[in-house]
């Protein structure tokens, strides 16, 4: 039975439960109340950068501009040597200028012997090269110089007579010799022109540089190719990573 008022009559449900409402959320209050509150967290933002930690960063940005600063201006050098000034004279910066310099004192030397009246002795080298997809010879003589020397003027001419895509910026760099093999460094240039020219046509020209030696440089029988002085991988038209022979005759 509902509770009476004063006067005797129930008090309505609807205000009853308004009054358990309000006491249920009295209560929440005062528990959340009890609850302890969360430590704030710290705060870092305001606390100074330590000393070092400034001082290392600062050195990082000093190293990093002069890393930038050396790089630009080799680059601002390189750029104005090669496209708005003339490089000096007998000025070596690679390896090819070597290559060049060294043939180049090698012909002034044997044009003053020849202008002085000196006897200057040639040699004469049956050069077989790459004509009209075949491969033919013809005889030259060369400046009878080191048999590395003359390799390198026989390679030389070889890769002139067979017209080969960018032939007269392709020099052999440098010879080497053991026992039966002649190891042959030729530049960066001398594979791109193989791929350019095609597998049959590269292999001719391979075949016929190795002819030359073996016919004229005894006891060389066999190539070794090395490209910049690295052995090459076996990407190409032709694979550069062999040693090359010519079959024995039968």
């Amino acid at each position: 039975m509902p509770p009476l008022r004063p006067s005797g009559r129930p008090i309505p449900n609807r205000r009853r439960q308004a009054q358990l409402e309000m006491a249920e959320a009295e209560a929440r209050k005062r528990r959340q109340q009890k609850r302890p509150k969360p430590a704030p967290l710290d705060d870092d933002s305001d606390k100074p950068t330590p000393l070092l930690l400034r001082i290392l960063s600062i050195l990082g940005v000093i190293l990093l501009c002069f890393v930038l600063g050396y790089l630009g201006t080799s680059w601002v050098v390189d750029f104005l040597n090669t496209k708005l000034f003339l490089k000096p004279e007998n000025r070596i910066e690679n390896q090819g200028d070597l290559s060049n310099f060294e043939e180049s004192e090698r012909r002034n030397a044997a044009r003053n012997a020849v202008s002085s009246g000196g006897n200057v002795p040639q040699i004469s080298l049956n050069i077989y090269h790459v004509k009209d997809n075949e491969i033919t010879d013809v005889r030259k003589s060369f400046l009878s110089l080191t048999r590395e020397d003359n390799i390198r003027d026989a390679v030389n001419e070889i890769i002139h007579l067979s017209g080969v895509p960018n032939g007269n910026n392709i020099k052999l760099l440098h010879v080497f010799r053991n026992n039966e093999t002649a190891f042959l460094d030729m530049p960066g240039q001398f594979a791109s022109a193989l791929n350019a020219m095609g597998k049959q046509k590269s292999l001719l020209l391979i075949t016929s540089i190795v002819r030359t030696i073996d016919e004229n440089f005894s006891p060389l029988s066999q190539v070794k190719f090395l490209i910049d002085s690295k052995t090459p991988g076996r990407e190409g038209t032709v694979d550069l990573s062999s040693v090359w022979k010519l079959p024995k005759k039968s």
